[in-house]
């Protein structure tokens, strides 16, 4: 864990010396625009975009290495409860077939969690009401009741809390989809390591102590 740590502290701190560059470019342009054409609005938009193409490009390296560490917190973590993490999710054709939702226009599924007792999907969709979802839709494989949230429109409630949590949920027996801004395994990298592995524990708490126990 500790050396997944330092790997995020060094790209956080590459991450602010780039920032900072990207500011003295963008000054930098600012200043030579106005020396140049007198024109302070002009000045200040190629300052602008200075800065933000100079930060953009010389930072797709360490944001690629972002995203690679953010995955392999998430898989250390799913490693101790021998679960399986993939990049895709479920097909339209295969969700629909569940008869959660109406007819849909939009539908988008990314990043699959596969664990002993229940399959996670992150999930978005918009139906033909042009009512929009957001949030996880929860397979299980095996489940102690058949546990019913009959109330369809909870999940199309507008959220505000961005934390995670299981409280606007609608399904039956084994398929159920639950409303939130936050998937319940992302990895938040301004935080550290152990604190996002205890956040993605007590997310996971909170889906067994809803459905399992």
């Amino acid at each position: 864990m500790q050396d997944l740590e330092n790997q995020r502290v060094f790209i956080i701190k590459r991450l602010a010396i780039l920032k900072f560059l990207s500011i003295i470019e963008a000054f930098l342009v600012g200043f030579l625009a106005f020396v140049f054409t007198k024109d302070l609005l002009i000045a200040l938009i190629l300052a602008i975009f200075a800065g933000i193409f100079f930060f953009r490009f010389a930072s797709r390296k360490l944001k690629k290495s972002q995203k690679e560490l953010e995955i392999n917190i998430l898989r250390s973590f799913l490693y101790r409860f021998k679960a399986k993490f993939k990049q895709t999710g479920i097909n339209q054709k295969e969700f629909e077939a569940l008869g959660l939702s109406e007819t849909l226009s939009e539908f988008k599924s990314f990043n699959t969690f596969e664990f002993k007792d229940f399959i996670i999907y992150d999930l978005q969709f918009i139906d033909e009401r042009k009512r929009y979802f957001c949030g996880i839709l929860i397979e299980f494989l095996k489940i102690n009741e058949k546990t019913y949230f009959d109330n369809e429109e909870k999940i199309y409630t507008k959220l505000q809390d961005k934390f995670f949590s299981v409280e606007f949920c609608f399904g039956k027996e084994k398929n159920y989809l639950i409303s939130t801004l936050t998937s319940p395994f992302f990895i938040d990298f301004k935080q550290t390591v152990e604190h996002n592995l205890k956040n993605l524990e007590k997310n996971l708490q909170i889906i067994k102590n809803k459905f399992l126990n």
